[in-house]
Order: C-alpha cells, then sequence, then structure tokens
C-alpha cells in the first residue's frame, strides 16, 4: 500500500470546494483527491530537486497514483467554524465594505488525516520521490493552512471515507478525481474528434487533415497561449484554472466526479464562533433548539420584509427534504418532518397550542433597519437528521415574479448568502441577540397581528389569550399598544411592515395590527413570537431595559 498523511500544525485546515465561493463558508472536507496531485505536482515545481528527480519521474509517479482511487482516513471531532470581516472596496471615489467570511475546519489536538492507495505499490525510486514531494508541502488547502506531510507504507487505521461505489457507506458526497492516463486519452481524442467535426461543419469549403489539426489545436489553446489539452496527465493536471476559463471550460478533462461517502461520526459540528467548544454533540444530554444564520447581500433586506424572509427560509429548509405525491391525488406532499413543515401529513397543520414546529425568525441584530440574521427555533429540539440539513442552506432568494419563470429574469430576484453561526440552546448566544434574551419587559420588534377576530378587549386581550395557550403566567402582566417604534434611523408604524402570507391558507381576520410592549412580573425567556404569522416573522418581541 502507500499512503500520505498530513498533520495540520496550527489545527487549521482552509479549503473552498471546487465550484463553490469562498463566501459560502463551506470546507472541502475530505480534500479532494484531484487537490493532494496537484499538490504533488506543485511541489515538484516549486521545491523539487530537478537534478535527482526528472518531468519524467513526476509523470510516472502521479499516473501511478491516479491508477486508482484514494480512500481517507478522517479523525472524528472535527468542527466547523468560520470568522467574518468586512474588506473595504473602493469603486472610483466611493468606497463599501463587503462581508467576507473565512471558513475553516478545526481538528483535535495532533489528530492526522490519512489518504490511502491499498493496493498500489511504488517502486523504491518512486517511493524517494514522493517522499522528498511530501516531506516539502508546506501547506495544504489555502496558504493559511499550515501542514506537515510524510509517506507511509503500512497503516494501523481503517478508511472511513471512500468511493461510494467500493462499498463505502454513510452522507454521499461529489468530489474530483483525477482521471486514469489511459482515459485521459481517450477523452482528449474524443474533444479532439469532435472539435474537428465543429470546424468542418461550419467550414464554407472542406479542410484538410493538417488545417483542421491546426484549428482544432488553436481552439484548446487560452489567451497566453496555454495547451489546455497537452498529451500528458501531468501536464493536463497542471493547467491554471484562469486558462481553462479563458476557452470556457470549467475543469480540466483530466478531471472526473466520483461520489464518495463518508462516516457521519466525521462530519464536522458546527459551533457559535466565540462559544467554547465541549465535544462531540452525541456526549450532550440536550438537543440543541436554536440554529442561527448570518444573511449577507447587497442591499440586505429591510426588517419591515421580515415575513417574506421567514417564509423563503422555510421554503429552502423544505426543499432539502424533497417532495412526493400524495396517494391517489397526484398532489405535491412535502417529505421535511413535522418539526420543520409544521404539517402531520394527510392530517394537516400541527395543531398545538405550544407550537413545537419551527420558527424562522428574521433578526436585525445591529439596529440598522436590515435584516443581518436567521433564526430558526424548534422549542422540542433539532435532531441529527435535521441538523443535516439546516447546515446544507447557503442562500436565499426573493423574485418579483411567480411560476417556473421566475428565475429566468435575474434583475427580478434578490439573492443572499447564509452562514451558519451554530446550533445550540438559549445560553449559547446570551448577549448576541435580543430575541434570544431573558427579561421581564420585550417590545415590539415587528406588528402583533390578531389569530381570530379582536374581541372586547382589544389587542391586550388578545395577548394574555396566546400567552395563556403557552403555558405562561399572565397574572400582573401590563401590556402598552406604542405608536411607533424605532427602525434604525427612522420612526415605523404597524402599516409600514408586510403583514400578509404569500400564500398562507389560514384566514387573516386582523390586517392592521398593533406595536406592542409587555412587562411581566417575573423573566421571561426568548424567543417570543406570538399570534398571526408568528412562525414567520411577524408578532415578534426583543428584550428590552429598564428606561
Amino acid at each position: 500500500m502507500f499512503g500520505l498523511s498530513i498533520r495540520f500544525l496550527t489545527g487549521r485546515y482552509h479549503a473552498t470546494p471546487w465550484g463553490r465561493n469562498v463566501n459560502e463558508a463551506d470546507v472541502a472536507w475530505p480534500p479532494e483527491p484531484l487537490r493532494v496531485l496537484r499538490a504533488l505536482i506543485a511541489c515538484y515545481w516549486r521545491k523539487g530537486d530537478r537534478q535527482r528527480w526528472s518531468q519524467q519521474d513526476l509523470a510516472q509517479l502521479i499516473n501511478a497514483l491516479a491508477s486508482d482511487l484514494p480512500v481517507f482516513y478522517l479523525p472524528e471531532g472535527s468542527v466547523h467554524g468560520h470568522t467574518r470581516h468586512y474588506m473595504p472596496v473602493k469603486s472610483g471615489k466611493s468606497e463599501t465594505k463587503s462581508l467576507i467570511f473565512d471558513s475553516f475546519l478545526h481538528l483535535p489536538h495532533g489528530k492526522e488525516i490519512h489518504i490511502l492507495w491499498p493496493e498500489l505499490k511504488l517502486e523504491k525510486h518512486f517511493l524517494a520521490l514522493a517522499s522528498d514531494l511530501a516531506s516539502s508541502l508546506g501547506y495544504f488547502g489555502r496558504a493559511e493552512s499550515w501542514a506537515d506531510c510524510w509517506v507511509f507504507t503500512e497503516s494501523t487505521v481503517e478508511p472511513n471515507c471512500g468511493p461510494a461505489e467500493d462499498g463505502y457507506s454513510g452522507e454521499e458526497l461529489s468530489l474530483l478525481v483525477a482521471r486514469s492516463q489511459e482515459s485521459y486519452q481517450a477523452e482528449r481524442q474524443r474533444l479532439i474528434v469532435q472539435e474537428k467535426q465543429r470546424i468542418q461543419a461550419e467550414a464554407s469549403r472542406p479542410h484538410s487533415e493538417l488545417q483542421l489539426e491546426r484549428k482544432a489545436a488553436k481552439s484548446f489553446r487560452s489567451r497566453n497561449g496555454v495547451d489546455t489539452l497537452p498529451v500528458s496527465l501531468v501536464d493536463a493536471l497542471s493547467v491554471d484554472t484562469a486558462d481553462l476559463r479563458n476557452i470556457r471550460w470549467n475543469r480540466s478533462p483530466a478531471v472526473v466526479e466520483v461520489i464518495y461517502a463518508r462516516d457521519s461520526l466525521t462530519r464536522p459540528r458546527t459551533v457559535t464562533p466565540g462559544k467554547r467548544w465541549k465535544g462531540r454533540s452525541d456526549k450532550l444530554t440536550d438537543q440543541p433548539t436554536i440554529a442561527r444564520y448570518v444573511l449577507a447581500g447587497h442591499p440586505r433586506p429591510r426588517i419591515e420584509d421580515a415575513i417574506k424572509i421567514g417564509e423563503v427560509m422555510r421554503a429552502a429548509a423544505m426543499s432539502q427534504f424533497g417532495w412526493g405525491e400524495g396517494e391517489g391525488t397526484g398532489a405535491r406532499t412535502p417529505l421535511a418532518p413535522w418539526q420543520i413543515s409544521g404539517r402531520n401529513g394527510a392530517r394537516g397543520p400541527v395543531n398545538d397550542p405550544t407550537h413545537p414546529h419551527a420558527f424562522w425568525l428574521p433578526e436585525d441584530a445591529d439596529d440598522d433597519g436590515w435584516i443581518d440574521h436567521i433564526i430558526v427555533y424548534v422549542s422540542g429540539g433539532i435532531n441529527r437528521e435535521i441538523q443535516d440539513r439546516l447546515d446544507r442552506i447557503t442562500r436565499i432568494w426573493l423574485s418579483s415574479q411567480r411560476g417556473r419563470d421566475e428565475l429566468r429574469n435575474a434583475s427580478k430576484v434578490q439573492e443572499w448568502r447564509l452562514a451558519l453561526e451554530g446550533f445550540g440552546q438559549l445560553k449559547d448566544f446570551e448577549g448576541s441577540s435580543r430575541l434570544l434574551a431573558v427579561s421581564k419587559r420585550w417590545r415590539s420588534v415587528t406588528p402583533f397581528l390578531a389569530a381570530g377576530y379582536l374581541k372586547r378587549k382589544g389587542y391586550r386581550g388578545e395577548v394574555i389569550r396566546l400567552l395563556r395557550l403557552r403555558g405562561i403566567d399572565t397574572e400582573g402582566v401590563r401590556i402598552t399598544e406604542l405608536d411607533e417604534i424605532s427602525v434604525g434611523s427612522v420612526r415605523r408604524h404597524a402599516l409600514h411592515f408586510h403583514r400578509f402570507r404569500s400564500r398562507g391558507r389560514e384566514v387573516q381576520r386582523d390586517s392592521s395590527g398593533a406595536l406592542l410592549e409587555i412587562e411581566f412580573p417575573q423573566e421571561v425567556k426568548g424567543p417570543l413570537a406570538i399570534g398571526y404569522g408568528c412562525h414567520f416573522g411577524l408578532g415578534v418581541f426583543g428584550a428590552c431595559g429598564a428606561d
């Protein structure tokens, strides 16, 4: 066998998956096999002893490694974290700030990843070359990922991530791997023949074979004159990504996608930045009840449109579980669990006054009037399956059009990026959010709307009724109606907020709403959201101190 072991000196691994934007805050885990081979090639050209090792030696080593799919041993207990900062962007004389995410994987102290080729046996000469290249590897992934790398030929660990076609099971993901030399030659020949046929079909007169060869070769050259379809595999893997994009390729023909499966225990956990990680979630006694996201984009949505953002956030979560067809009806039915969908299958909505299913609450954490976070709150707990699906949500969008053609006109679609801050309990977010606080006094962040017809006691009576249904003691509660509240630097009335659901089937008896302040005789834990549309951002209250 042959293997590479990599240890990250700072305990952090930074690497953006192929085809993903760095601001999606995702990490390539496990590392793509393609990344491993390109790192070895780069080490040869930057630090290799080219008097001792020829280019032919490098080509034979890479051909040998590309001839079989590697497997991985990934340590358990890794944590997916990120930092974020605002980078100044100048446009002429004006300057704006763009939110940048720097995501990374934190590995347990002293842990290594192993990349293994179980059936590969290298000759002594090539084994020495591989050892030389591995020892010169200073970083792996992005330049911040300082690393030590070494070769081994015997292993005491069992792989826990490998190609699904080889019998590995678990969470499936697509990784980029290098083709074998034979497969690349076949693909290269196919592309050349295809290009010749295209040139001949578009020509006004027949071309000779020599002319076709020359024109085809020119088609595969970038603006810098680089041959993007070289003869050897090692040269094809060395082509710069910018040169590939010059001829409108999103990746090299020497690369192919393969489905890998990794053990669920090796999936990185996500924690709240600034909070100390206390171990794996299966060692914790309680399931998290809160997931909090950072929302980024320009411009961000205003808090007056909170219910719109709450609805599209739920739709994004529902799409992670997919849809099925109802028996005999053909109607689309959600496959999401009731905690996410709020529905008990064919029996309709969850009818529980304690509201145990998810709240999708947009939040303006810095009080500037723009939504910068989204909170998902499930009082009964967020299990591992739901955590995995919520962790995959990286963007939401809002369209001014409806129907299947809504995304064709990009000018009418607003899109925002999401980065998961983490899962946790209320105490884990203490001090970071007015919505996730413990307080006696609570003030409207968005208007409260009655869940039914307003009775003689008005909004006060409706609030008391709903609080009692939630099991909150209302003895001595004081409720004050406010004319307006501060939203950023402006004052807003209830009518300034969007107060209607887009496709809601429930009857809306109250369309005006009110802004309220509630004072309890005892402290009440957030989040506090009641009334019509409270699961989507209406009727949300934020904690406030004494005036």
